[in-house]
């Protein structure tokens, strides 16, 4: 892990208002009045591909917005099995438990390397006080966070596999014109996304390879020589 302190939230080594993804994150609406009031740092850190970022009953004090890479939020059941709820990507901001409770309610592990900015709870609640505009984003935030996770379960997790994984890779795609690529993960982290077995996730990936849907299969990533037909595709749903 890789770890580096912010001095100053608006003037530091890592710069928010200059951040890539300052539009989509948190703090998108704040201006340098908003900053100045922030006294704690920020942390801006990296992880390797399948670290825990932290684990479900942990005691919740910070909230992460993600900068680069994937990570997985794992809910452990009280028999032992486990889900995966929600794939946090780039801008996205996760462990928004930390505002209502003292524990996070998922584990967060790193899907691929990771890039992260880790926000002390303390900063949100006071800031949130005094900043309305701060308070907006954060009911923006979490709403959105609850739009993926409904969005995940009824996409994902229903019909043809062939139909899911279409639906996970344009949730993921990159498009690049009328193409797209797309990141894919272990099989086993895929299969438990969309509550198959990981052969099942192979199997699916071939058939549609078979059709022309899918190109360059590797076990990174997966290119989409039309986004379009991958879209009508899911659609059809058949």
């Amino acid at each position: 892990m890789k770890t580096i302190e912010i001095k100053s939230a608006w003037n530091g080594n890592s710069n928010c208002e200059a951040c890539s993804i300052r539009s989509s994150a948190l703090f998108a609406e704040l201006n340098e009045e908003d900053f100045s009031k922030i006294h704690s740092p920020i942390d801006d850190l990296s992880f390797e591909a399948y670290a825990n970022i932290y684990t479900q009953g942990d005691s919740s004090q910070s909230l992460y917005t993600l900068r680069e890479g994937y990570i997985k939020l794992l809910h452990i059941n009280p028999n032992g099995s486990s889900r995966i709820v929600r794939v946090v990507l780039p801008g996205n901001l996760f462990g928004m438990e930390a505002l209502l409770g003292e524990h996070y309610e998922h584990s967060a592990v790193a899907l691929t390397n990771v890039r992260l900015c880790r926000i002390p709870k303390v900063i949100i609640s006071s800031l949130g006080e005094e900043s309305p505009r701060l308070h907006r984003q954060i009911v923006k935030k979490w709403g959105e966070a609850l739009s993926q996770s409904e969005s995940w379960f009824s996409e994902i997790n229903t019909g043809r596999i062939e139909v899911r994984l279409a639906h996970f890779l344009l949730k993921l795609a990159k498009e690049l014109g009328s193409s797209a690529i797309a990141p894919l993960f272990r099989r086993e982290d895929m299969g438990l996304m969309m509550d198959v077995k990981f052969e099942t996730i192979s199997r699916a990936l071939a058939s549609m390879a078979e059709q022309g849907l899918l190109t360059n299969i590797t076990r990174l990533s997966v290119q989409i020589p039309s986004i379009e037909a991958l879209r009508r595709f899911s659609e059809r749903g058949i």
